[in-house]
């Protein structure tokens, strides 16, 4: 059900924006949130957790605020119709309590983490005191996905009080 609210929510987004053209460049701004339309592809940036919630489970754990860039690939209308692709990238901002409940929780569960580098989660439009804490961050500060935001295919990277999560399709 919030999956099907987010992508009515995304094509209204697309049906509002004006398009001359497949190689323009349209940019809507509505408050917190970017959508930017460049031909088969939508961008979305930002801190709207509600918009975040239908595309991820924050039921179990919720943040108090989120920044998010999330990029849509329709490639239902080519010459070749296929399956579209979705690539998520975000920051979760947790009070002390809610992370401490979320290590605790994820230090129970064993999984494969070698997959997991740091360098995965220095997302282009993260702010500097973010990509500083990320890079000073240790090797072992990654966590299950699947626990926390019920996904299958994502990644998490702990850091003080915030997560930094990545989830493709």
């Amino acid at each position: 059900m919030k999956r099907k609210l987010f992508f009515c929510a995304l094509i209204v987004a697309l049906v509002s924006c004006k398009k001359n053209s497949e190689n323009k460049t349209i940019t809507e701004n509505n408050g917190n949130t970017q959508t930017q339309i460049e031909g088969n592809i939508t961008t979305q940036n930002s801190t709207d957790i509600h918009i975040l919630g239908n595309i991820i489970d924050l039921s179990k754990f919720r943040p108090e605020k989120v920044q998010f860039q999330y990029r849509f690939i329709d490639n239902s209308g080519g010459r070749t119709p296929g399956p579209s692709d979705s690539y998520l990238e975000a920051v979760l901002y947790f009070d002390e309590k809610t992370m401490d409940k979320i290590w605790e929780i994820d230090q129970t569960i064993d999984f494969n983490r070698s997959d997991y580098s740091k360098e995965d989660f220095n997302f282009t439009w993260l702010k500097e005191p973010i990509s500083s804490e990320l890079k000073a961050s240790d090797t072992l500060k990654s966590g299950h996905p699947d626990l926390v935001f019920g996904t299958a295919n994502g990644k998490c990277w702990y850091l003080k009080n915030k997560i930094l999560f990545i989830k493709p399709n």
